[in-house]
């Protein structure tokens, strides 16, 4: 096997191993226990559509586990809080969260699907505080100023919840809240120098495979970190000096941030819920944090602030990502459609990289042409392996072949594949979007019901087409090297099976455009 098809091989091989570790261990976190009923659907906008004047049903009323300082009956008053793109419900018994329902996001692709609600119910709830000495506001009476409150646009109101502590002392708890964003303030006044951490258990599991994928992160400094929820255990897990630290699936985004600046946080479990804590100075001053509660959309990631942008993390090609992503939501204001939007923009991708896919293409058939030639040269040197590789670059400067020049082009294109892939695999904007047919959900697995039965139609399309695009792809090297290439297309189509059907679609189309481009190039270059 000569050096370019080594580096072809290598490459194919690197791809694969690529998809096989995003998907089957990035992704593939167990996922935590489902959460209790919900309650029953009403009336709810469409994602994306204006909700400012939108009513919705009531929260259900939670109970929180006991046995944890953490956990006592969520029972008492209730403030509801409306905002232009979420309902949040209080409760007076520890001033915590019994549910933040986002207004443009659904529970499913029903239109009468209740809202999207990032907490759990039955139990531990949010914001709870811990101090140093063990105690909790969980079970603190707080009387509130307010019952509800209306809050639009770039305007800011107050909750303000005040109780006492088990030990005698005062305590006050202030809620602010902005009325076009996901991300509000709590702030605790107490007298003292006590140190005060905020709770925030995990978000419900939310991904649209039903495959959980909810990880602890946080922003240490300048480092992106990640765990997966599934490791956690009754230990913590320390995250030092920490911008911000939360829970995040796939699409959402729960963080703390300490408004006074990094500090430690810890990850464990506590009856069997993963809970986040994440500390800050008090005093008579105040402890104070900023908590989002969201989706990981960049303009919302964005105008929240504290760097939570890092949170939409398109690895190591954002830099193709992001215009991606732009270009993506730009088609989508022009057609309408995402799924056509996919099509014209991997079209478009497919059409910049011409120069590239020629130049490969070329390089592959002038390969096989000195293949018979090379062939020769192996079964004649079979026993001399200096000579033979002295022979093999004589013949590539008789035809003016360079064997690694097929390489190039290959790797230059890299950087947008994988851009694309991380764009179509993080968009939000794909979550429940429709595109024709039986694909009523872009970021769901591809499923035509058939006799009772979910059938991958567009996957095994695309499967079929990657095995026409082999079959007519110049073949090189020794027998074995192209059988192992051959099975590709089935190693792919079994990967894809449960991946997003957005994701597919690019892939079909992909490989349908590179199909028309290798038969014109074939029939031009005889």
């Amino acid at each position: 096997m000569d050096q370019q098809q080594r580096l072809l091989l290598a490459f194919a091989l690197s791809i694969l191993l690529w998809f096989g570790y995003q998907e089957l261990v990035l992704k593939r976190y167990e996922s935590p226990p489902p959460p209790g009923e919900v309650t029953t659907p009403g009336e709810v906008p469409t994602e994306g559509s204006s909700t400012s004047n939108t009513t919705l049903p009531p929260s259900p009323v939670a109970t929180t586990k006991t046995g944890d300082a953490l956990g006592v009956p969520a029972a008492g008053a209730t403030v509801v809080v409306e905002t232009d793109v979420s309902r949040t419900t209080i409760t007076t018994k520890g001033g915590r969260l019994l549910a933040i329902e986002l207004k443009d996001y659904r529970e499913t692709v029903d239109a009468q699907s209740p809202p999207l609600n990032l907490v759990r119910t039955g139990d531990v709830l949010p914001v709870a505080l811990r101090l140093t000495d063990g105690q909790s506001d969980a079970g603190v009476d707080y009387s509130a100023d307010v019952s509800s409150v209306e809050v639009h646009g770039n305007d800011r109101r107050d909750v303000v919840l005040r109780g006492t502590l088990s030990d005698g002392r005062a305590i006050e708890k202030r809620f602010t809240f902005q009325g076009d964003s996901y991300h509000f303030e709590v702030a605790a006044r107490l007298p003292g120098k006590t140190p005060v951490s905020l709770v925030l258990p995990a978000l419900p599991p939310l991904d649209p495979t039903g495959v959980g994928a909810e990880t602890v992160v946080a922003l240490q400094g300048t480092k992106y970190t990640y765990h997966p929820v599934s490791k956690l255990s009754t230990e913590a897990l320390p995250l030092a000096q920490a911008t911000w630290s939360g829970f995040a699936t796939h699409y959402f985004l729960t963080a703390m941030i300490p408004l006074a600046g990094p500090s430690d946080a810890s990850f464990s479990l506590v009856d069997q819920l993963p809970i986040g804590r994440q500390d800050a100075a008090g005093g008579d001053a105040q402890a104070a944090f900023a908590v989002y509660a969201g989706p990981k959309a960049e303009s919302s990631l964005e105008r929240a602030g504290h760097d939570l942008i890092r949170a939409l993390d398109f690895g190591y090609f954002w830099f193709a990502a992001i215009p991606l992503l732009h270009a993506l939501r730009f088609l989508h204001r022009l057609m309408g459609n995402y799924g056509v939007s996919i099509i014209l923009l991997t079209s478009a991708v497919k059409v910049i990289t011409i120069p590239l896919t020629r130049a490969t293409f070329r390089n592959m058939r002038e390969m096989q042409k000195i293949q018979p030639q090379m062939n020769k040269l192996r079964e004649r040197f079979k026993d001399e392996p200096a000579t033979l590789q002295k022979e093999m670059m004589e013949l590539y400067r008789r035809h003016r072949v360079n064997p690694f020049s097929g390489c190039v082009p290959m790797l230059l294109q890299l950087p947008i594949f994988v851009g694309l892939y991380n764009t179509l695999s993080s968009a939000i904007e794909l979550r429940h979007a429709p595109f024709a047919l039986w694909v009523t959900d872009l970021s769901a697995p591809d499923r035509l019901m058939m006799g009772g039965v979910g059938v991958p139609v567009l996957t095994l399309l695309m499967g079929g087409t990657m095995l026409l695009q082999q079959w007519i792809t110049p073949q090189q090297g020794d027998p074995t090297q192209q059988r192992a290439m051959m099975l590709m297309p089935l190693v792919f189509t079994f990967m894809f099976i449960n991946l997003p059907s957005g994701l597919v679609l690019y892939w079909l189309v992909n490989n349908v455009l590179t199909i028309g481009q290798q038969y014109w190039m074939l029939r031009t270059s005889k």
